[in-house]
């Protein structure tokens, strides 16, 4: 059997040059099937770009940039150019963002500050699964419920589900209580209950279950 490692194309989408640069140069330091074939400074460039030039496997793209920032190229991408596996990699790591980069289809979420390991088995296991979430993300997310039909959407009640569809908004706890007619504390109770059926650690491991599930529709 050959041992040959499948080359990976890559783009990366960043306006801040040294950063890009750092990053471009850090990514062919890890060998030769690591090819980085575009650079862009801000979403608008690289999807236009993208209408003439060969598409890359995977772009790494930060959130916050000028004329098109990542949010508005992820949507656009995710309409035109769906092939391609977009990680974002950012400073911003609040739930809210997560939560809606997640709703946008990325494959994966890493900080800027990542370690050179965990950016090469991120393009790695993104090259070769489709996705990579951290445990932050997904808890045994990854390894079980996404790789097949997972039983434990069953057991969620009608309650659980409402709350569920809720979460994968942008509403806080408290805006989903009210909306929900219910206690902080029973609202608690739903995010626990949760928890424990799908095996996640946090608010971001249940929207993407949900998703991947196709519990929620995307917006």
């Amino acid at each position: 059997m050959s041992s040959e490692v499948k080359s990976i194309s890559i783009a990366v989408v960043d306006d801040h040059h040294l950063f890009r640069s750092g990053l471009i140069n850090l990514i062919q330091s890890f060998g030769d099937n690591y090819k980085v074939i575009m650079q862009a400074n801000n979403g608008k460039e690289f999807t236009t770009a993208l209408e003439t030039a060969p598409q890359p496997d995977i772009v790494l793209m930060d959130l916050n940039m000028p004329v098109m920032d990542g949010f508005e190229t992820a949507a656009l991408m995710q309409k035109k150019f769906p092939k391609i596996k977009v990680l974002v990699i950012t400073m911003v790591e609040d739930e809210k963002t997560m939560i809606r980069m997640l709703k946008l289809g990325i494959k994966g979420y890493l900080s800027k500050d990542v370690e050179p390991g965990e950016l090469k088995k991120a393009l790695d296991i993104t090259a070769a699964k489709g996705f990579y979430y951290t445990d932050q993300v997904t808890g045994q997310l990854i390894s079980e419920a996404l790789e097949s039909g997972d039983p434990a959407k069953n057991t969620i009640n009608a309650k659980e589900m409402r709350f569920l569809e809720l979460a994968c908004s942008e509403l806080t706890y408290k805006e989903i209580a009210d909306q929900m007619h219910l206690s902080a504390k029973t609202i608690d109770g739903y995010r626990d209950s949760l928890f424990y059926k799908l095996e996640v650690k946090s608010r971001v491991g249940l929207v993407l279950y949900a998703l991947r599930n196709h519990l929620v529709a995307l917006k």
